[in-house]
């Protein structure tokens, strides 16, 4: 089956289960339907992502057969592109004054060019780019981190194997119980969902008959106002917890 054909079923499916969220009366039948619903969401927005880049693929590699004949030895020149590729082995920790960041597993990273290595920081998100790295761009991003930070006093260190990153608390000598603030609404989500959540969790949401009431809404609203990445990861925290229930 094709992405666009994957994407027309879950659009159809996404359409007919807010149809019967609309007609729910019962509080947990709607938790449910909403959970799911989440969860399709998601799904589709994962499938719309995969369609750009095929879209994207298609057109760089693409053009006509002609202009190809015509011109083969430019035709080569232009589609040769360094591929971006996402860094995904990292640790980190804290001080009083920066959260250290490892970028691991990056052999003879001390031998580039130190003008490669280039960083983007703002109060709350930060981005990292090695340039031509054996042939591929290298490329680590956090849309929304914990807790604000100071762009400003914020640099990093390249080591013989691994990229230092010192991000400096925009509150030094505060805590960090996570490094994004995905991880940090996952966490809390789970442990929601879980039964966990305390009342400081959802303090001006509950509802006096129904605490669980008050936790939804407040999921909802974050998922409601989040990006695609905050989407995914309230539905898959959404989703864990419930299975954790149903196992119990």
């Amino acid at each position: 089956m094709s992405i666009e054909d994957r994407m027309s079923e879950v659009e159809a499916d996404v359409a007919e289960m807010k149809g019967l969220l609309d007609k729910a009366v019962r509080p947990k039948v709607k938790d449910m339907l909403t959970i799911n619903l989440r969860k399709m969401e998601t799904d589709l927005i994962n499938l719309r992502e995969q369609k750009d880049q095929q879209d994207s693929r298609l057109k760089t590699e693409g053009g006509s057969g002609t202009e190809s004949a015509v011109k083969p030895a430019a035709k080569a020149s232009s589609t040769h592109i360094i591929p971006d590729s996402q860094i995904k082995d990292y640790s980190w920790d804290q001080s009083e004054r920066f959260v250290k960041l490892y970028l691991t597993n990056l052999p003879d990273l001390g031998q580039v060019n130190q003008d490669a290595v280039k960083t983007k920081f703002t109060d709350q998100s930060l981005e990292i780019r090695v340039e031509n790295y054996k042939g591929k761009n290298l490329v680590f991003s956090i849309n929304k981190t914990c807790h604000k930070i100071n762009p400003e006093k914020s640099y990093h260190k390249v080591k013989s194997d691994y990229l230092l990153v010192f991000i400096c608390k925009h509150n030094p000598g505060s805590s960090w119980s996570h490094f994004t603030y995905a991880d940090k609404v996952k966490s809390d989500a789970s442990k929601m969902s879980a039964g966990g959540g305390g009342a400081a969790d959802t303090k001006g949401l509950e509802d006096k008959d129904d605490p669980s009431a008050g936790i939804m809404n407040m999921m909802k609203k974050l998922y409601d106002e989040g990006d695609d990445e905050m989407k995914r990861t309230i539905a898959k925290a959404w989703t864990e917890g419930q299975q954790k229930k149903m196992d119990m």
